[in-house]
């Protein structure tokens, strides 16, 4: 043992028997200042341990609010979903409607059909609806939406039938701007990938006075298409050797487009 931790023993020994010698009052005194010299390490390890029970409760407090916080996150995205659900049946809803109403007050004879198939390589030129043959649908009728011309029937099948949309090359159709005497053949115009395809109004006067934004709707001649039916509208002109060609925004969003009708003669 080294000679320190002897020295430090006995000096212990000799201040308990030191202390024990002492009279019961001079104790109480030792015992007070003992007291007083280790109260003030009571009180900070009583305040520590405070503290680290309310740290622990903080803790699970926060577990609890983490938990409502995910349950909360959970419920809101249901309720977006919902949400979502119920706009989609409010447009299916308004979108009936104004099938039904148009169908109403449509001076043709129309039969609703759905767009079933539409092939990503011809995107603008043709799409597949649910009527055929069995509705007595036939070759060239002309198919519309609420807005405006869509194109015609090619080939009608025992269910089913292609329609040659009007954003198609091979679709002409004989039209003219509205407030003008302007005519020409309007047709489709070929659209690089991701863009959205456009018409082309050719064949107009090179006098032509012709303002972006003006109409363009069919002429009826030729007894494919009845006369009024809106096409789009003047995006811009552009003066050539001989005429003027005209770029035209279609009135119909082909993009978006689920269900059309198929003109089978006047009411």
């Amino acid at each position: 043992m080294k000679p320190l931790n002897l020295i430090a023993i006995l000096l212990f020994l000799a201040g308990v028997i030191w202390a024990f010698t002492r009279s019961e009052q001079g104790v109480r005194d030792i015992q007070r200042s003992y007291y007083a010299v280790i109260d003030p390490f009571l009180k900070n390890g009583s305040s520590l341990k405070q503290e680290v029970r309310e740290f622990r409760n903080e803790l699970e407090h926060s577990s609890t609010l983490q938990a409502k916080l995910t349950s909360a996150e959970a419920q809101l995205v249901q309720l977006r979903t919902e949400v979502s659900h119920l706009r989609k049946l409010e447009q299916e809803n308004i979108d009936l409607r104004a099938a039904l109403h148009f169908k109403e007050r449509s001076p043709f004879r129309v039969i609703a059909a759905n767009i079933i198939r539409r092939k990503p390589a011809t995107w603008w030129e043709t799409v597949t609806i649910d009527r055929g043959l069995q509705d007595q649908l036939k070759d060239h009728l002309p198919v519309i939406a609420a807005e405006g011309l869509v194109g015609k029937v090619d080939r009608p099948h025992d269910e089913s039938s292609t329609v040659i949309l009007l954003t198609d090359e091979k679709c002409q159709v004989s039209a003219k701007i509205q407030g003008t005497q302007e005519v020409g053949i309007l047709s489709g115009q070929r659209a690089q990938q991701g863009q959205e395809s456009m018409l082309l109004l050719r064949y107009l006067s090179k006098e032509a006075k012709i303002r972006p934004g003006a109409s363009v709707v069919t002429t009826g001649r030729g007894g494919l298409f009845p006369a009024n039916i809106k096409l789009g509208t003047i995006v811009s002109t552009e003066l050539g050797a001989f005429d003027t060609e005209a770029l035209v925004k279609p009135a119909v969003d082909f993009a978006a487009l689920d269900s059309v009708f198929v003109l089978t003669g006047h009411k």
